[in-house]
């Protein structure tokens, strides 16, 4: 009776696919798929080539019988699967699958086209925020930071991920499809260039929203002049230069911004979920950028700390 160690599967033996099972099969799609997709100007991602290739009849009746293929004609059936492969990811359909592989990529700018999508309701106010002038962003065509010139007004995305609020995390839908904002109806994984011809289209900016209500359009302006992002990027660049000691400054400007937001606010009767719309993100979600956080020490006293969660960068287009 041979011994256990002989009845494993030599190196040789595990690497043809004349010894694999169905899933280990099916893995080794995916994986071929995730290495020839690997070329980081392919924008394509994977996800979808692979959803494509597994729609494929071809591609079907070959996972159908693979348990009931003999060795050698499943080494002929994962050629003709590599090829299946390397021709979807060539000739991408040039049709939404709606698998989900964009909303996870980040969540959409709105422009002026998109005011409907709000005053009807089919985007709630809390579910969109402000990115004011000045503050980094990242391009999610070309993945550098760049700092704004006009505020852009943006779908919220899922804590701690890049994932559009609106992904259904069950179905992997969007669940505003029929309503969806204009970068997601131009967004086309196999080709890059319809989302980018938006950017000559306005973009949607609070005084679009709020121009006809002049206290709240004080309000806002106000807030721009004493609490920019730049005066925070100066406290910073200040505390550093004095190694320190000008800490009370970046202190003050976080308890200032957060004072005013939340005092007018409550003046004005804003939800807490619409402040980040009305007055952008706070100093306070901004820290991360320059790698910190607020503790609170247990006299009531702020501290700034290391900060150990997620940047606090967006995309945008």
């Amino acid at each position: 009776m041979p011994d256990q160690k002989s009845l494993e599967p030599t190196n040789a033996e595990a690497q043809s696919p004349a010894s694999w099972s169905a899933p280990v099969f099916r893995d080794n799609v995916l994986g071929y798929v995730q290495d020839l997709m690997r070329n980081p100007e392919n924008r394509v991602p994977p996800e979808r080539v692979v959803l494509q290739l597994t729609q494929d009849p071809d591609f079907q009746t070959v996972l159908k019988s693979w348990e009931s293929l003999n060795g050698a004609d499943r080494v002929a059936a994962w050629k003709k699967v590599l090829a299946l492969a390397e021709h979807h990811a060539r000739e991408v359909l040039p049709a939404c699958l709606m698998c989900g592989e964009c909303c996870r990529m980040g969540s959409p700018t709105l422009h002026l086209e998109d005011l409907e999508l709000l005053q009807k309701g089919a985007i709630p106010w809390e579910a969109v925020y402000t990115l004011r002038r000045g503050e980094p962003v990242h391009s999610p065509f070309k993945k550098d930071l760049f700092f704004l010139l006009d505020e852009r007004i943006k779908v919220r995305e899922k804590p701690g991920t890049t994932e559009c609020l609106f992904l259904d995390g069950q179905t992997q839908r969007c669940r505003i499809y029929a309503d969806r904002p204009l970068q997601c109806r131009a967004q086309a994984c196999w080709d890059s260039a319809p989302a980018q011809d938006l950017s000559t289209q306005p973009y949607l900016t609070r005084r679009d929203i709020f121009k006809d209500v002049e206290l709240v359009m004080d309000i806002m302006a106000e807030h721009d002049r004493r609490c920019r992002f730049d005066q925070l990027v100066a406290a910073f660049k200040e505390m550093e230069a004095s190694k320190g000691a000008t800490v009370d400054k970046v202190l003050h400007l976080l308890a200032y911004e957060e004072h005013f937001r939340t005092f007018m606010g409550e003046k004005l009767g804003i939800p807490d979920k619409e402040l980040e719309l009305v007055f952008g993100r706070s100093f306070v979600a901004l820290l991360p950028l320059f790698g910190c956080a607020v503790k609170i020490e247990p006299d009531g006293t702020r501290v700034l700390v290391p900060d150990k969660g997620d940047t606090a960068g967006s995309s945008t287009s």
